[in-house]
């Protein structure tokens, strides 16, 4: 799998154990065949997984994160972002 640009980034504070933490998300543009759950660094905290549309993205009444990821997506169609798109929630 090849990494693409850089899409987006989010920056959220939060706590974890009581504790105050930093946490930089960066989300990069990737073509892959599929997604192996049981690779994940973090099995227990994935509830859900699936492929949406970005129709379907749209149209959810779920909570689905990084919040704007639908308008993100919606927006390569017409190329990548010259910089990357700062996401909140």
């Amino acid at each position: 799998m090849a990494l693409g640009p850089l899409l987006a980034e989010r920056d959220q504070q939060h706590h974890v154990g009581g504790q105050l933490v930093r946490q930089v998300e960066r989300y990069y543009l990737a073509r892959v065949d599929a997604v192996d759950p049981a690779a994940a660094t973090q099995p227990d905290q994935i509830r859900e997984r699936r492929w949406w549309t970005t129709a379907e993205l749209h149209n959810t009444t779920k909570t689905v994160y990084p919040l704007g990821l639908a308008d993100l997506l919606t927006g390569l169609a017409h190329g990548a972002p010259v910089r990357p798109v700062v996401l909140t929630g």
